[in-house]
């Protein structure tokens, strides 16, 4: 029974710290631009289903994740709350790196946050790179060739021009899986790994 009663307790700890963050960004949306105003309304499908649906294909939450151009910590700080360790927030903007502090302080989470673009950054081995509405898949690639090995995985949250970035990528080198989004018919949950 003590197994049912702690999965409740962290469910319920869970829980708490998504509505805490989300309490924290619509109020911190009011004074910068964090996510689309049109989106409040709409915040739990919109953007923390659309984020939580990623855990399906992050298999360790032990291992190196980076989550680039993470801007409101969408899904980084989702990551975080969820248990996820040695994660790594990248965001170029001073306010917005400012607000990713600030909620790792105030929920009590623990990840690195680097303000500076991600094309700055070595010296790291990342095993999974997570971005959502940051650039095309060619772009992402290229600006982590720093931080990436043979094995780092790209779950990239995209719309509906999905299909002709992934033209673009080298399809020698890449290799990528497309899967339905639990939120939206029109995007998709890409999954692309080095060959």
């Amino acid at each position: 029974m003590k197994f049912c009663d702690d999965n409740f307790k962290n469910s319920k700890i869970i829980l708490n710290s998504l509505n805490e963050y989300k309490k924290i960004l619509i109020n911190e949306n009011e004074n910068m631009n964090l996510i689309g105003k049109s989106t409040v309304q709409d915040f739990d499908q919109r953007h923390l289903l659309d984020c939580i649906q990623i855990i399906k294909y992050l298999p360790n939450k032990q291992k190196s994740h980076m989550d680039i151009g993470t801007g409101a910590g969408l899904p980084g700080i989702i990551l975080s709350i969820l248990g996820f360790k040695n994660l790594h927030l990248v965001e170029k903007s001073p306010k917005k790196s400012i607000f990713l502090e600030n909620c790792k302080l105030r929920l009590g989470l623990d990840y690195t946050v680097h303000n500076k673009s991600i094309l700055d950054i070595s010296g790291l081995s990342i095993d999974y790179i997570t971005a959502r509405a940051y650039a095309p898949v060619e772009k992402i690639i290229y600006s982590t060739k720093k931080v990436i090995h043979k094995k780092t995985k790209f779950i990239l949250l995209k719309g509906k021009s999905y299909l002709s970035e992934l033209k673009l990528i080298n399809q020698k080198k890449y290799f990528w899986n497309a899967y339905n989004s639990i939120t939206s018919n029109e995007s998709k949950v890409i999954v692309v790994g080095v060959r």
